[in-house]
């Protein structure tokens, strides 16, 4: 079974996808804010990490450089699925390593999977 770790501050946000990807046969870790997302990362080795833009402690653009700088952690594809949609955010969110940056309003639950799938190779 593949592991996703999904950090996202928003409460309603994790139970949602959390209730998807288990019912879809995902196994799933959340962390509700980056430093806890980056341990998570380091001693779980999640297949793929979805990774929120606005949170309170660390942004997750700082998530990912970080994620993309330790050994541990820096082969792991990381997708930012969020609100904020801005060209340099995607540009720079490329530049450090992201696979991905999907808006939250402009994807379902289902596609979600369907799109770990693809990176991660998932037969359905």
């Amino acid at each position: 079974m593949k592991k996703i770790l999904l950090i996202e501050d928003d409460p309603d946000q994790v139970e949602l996808y959390s209730a998807k990807f288990q019912m879809e046969g995902l196994d799933i870790i959340t962390a509700g804010d980056g430093r806890l997302g980056l341990a998570l990362a380091a001693k779980d080795r999640p297949d793929l990490i979805l990774l929120d833009i606005v949170m309170d402690d660390m942004d997750g653009l700082e998530v990912l450089r970080r994620l993309k700088q330790d050994k541990k952690t820096a082969n792991i594809p990381v997708v930012l699925l969020t609100n904020l949609i801005k060209k340099n955010l995607i540009k720079e969110s490329r530049e450090l390593g992201a696979v991905g940056f999907w808006s939250k309003t402009e994807i379902m639950p289902q596609q979600i999977v369907d799109r770990i799938r693809k990176i991660l190779k998932i037969k359905k």
